[in-house]
């Protein structure tokens, strides 16, 4: 009898292990896909929030998008930056983001600079020496630069930085920059690194020679950047898809 009984409790055991193998592996399919959904939602969350944020030189430069308010005063705090130069057009958020992105620059500490940068392909224009400007002012440093979707303005501008301060070559700058699931930067802005190379070689040398600079060109002072930028109209290609604007 004890062998029958014995028999029969191996039995059940066999019986009910795959119907306790099929819960447990649904309860783990359930908990997984929560795990999943709640990460998706958190990446989803980030990359929303801190869109294109990225440390373009460590220490000094940051880079992203234009990011809510809070997040901007987060990012000025964590870096324990200067200066926020936004590249937008006046307007181009609505004034009420532009109003609370000012505030919360301004309540976490650092200085905003305002300054649109023109869609031209000519670095020795004049609307592009206040920018030259802000990149040469060390006060400025540590520094965050965006413009609506931080990439193609962002990264004019950031190639002017590599090409003075980190030794590049306007499309080595653009090679190594990260292109946040784009193919490429658009030909206006390969065309902006490559005549900056000819332009800060030419610049070099002007002052190499004990030249001075041209009287016709705006000062380089982050003074003259925040209170006599001129109105920039829009006359080339369109940010991010390198096609001419309408």
């Amino acid at each position: 009898m004890i062998d029958s009984m014995t028999h029969e409790n191996t039995t059940n055991s066999t019986e009910t292990t795959p119907a306790a193998s099929r819960l447990r592996f649904r309860w783990i399919l359930i908990l997984a896909t929560i795990v999943a959904m709640g990460a998706g939602g958190w990446a989803y969350r980030q990359n929303h929030r801190y869109k294109h944020v990225a440390i373009h030189d460590p220490g000094k430069v940051i880079r992203c998008a234009w990011v809510e308010a809070d997040v901007m005063a987060e990012l000025v705090q964590k870096h324990q930056v200067k200066t926020v130069l936004n590249l937008c057009r006046p307007g181009e958020m609505g004034p009420d983001r532009a109003r609370q992105e000012r505030m919360a620059v301004e309540a976490a500490g650092a200085k905003l600079i305002e300054l649109s940068l023109p869609d031209i392909d000519d670095p020795s224009s004049p609307l592009i020496a206040p920018h030259i400007a802000v990149l040469k002012d060390p006060a400025n440093y540590p520094l965050i630069v965006h413009c609506q979707h931080g990439f193609n303005r962002t990264g004019r501008v950031l190639t002017m930085y590599d090409v003075m301060f980190r030794g590049k070559t306007g499309e080595e700058a653009l090679s190594k920059m990260p292109l946040f699931g784009r193919h490429d930067y658009a030909p206006l802005e390969h065309a902006f690194a490559r005549n900056f190379d000819v332009f800060y070689a030419a610049e070099k040398a002007k002052e190499a020679a004990g030249e001075k600079p041209d009287q016709s060109t705006p000062s380089l002072t982050t003074e003259h950047v925040e209170t006599a930028v001129p109105a920039i109209e829009q006359t080339s290609f369109q940010e991010g898809t390198g096609q001419p604007s309408r």
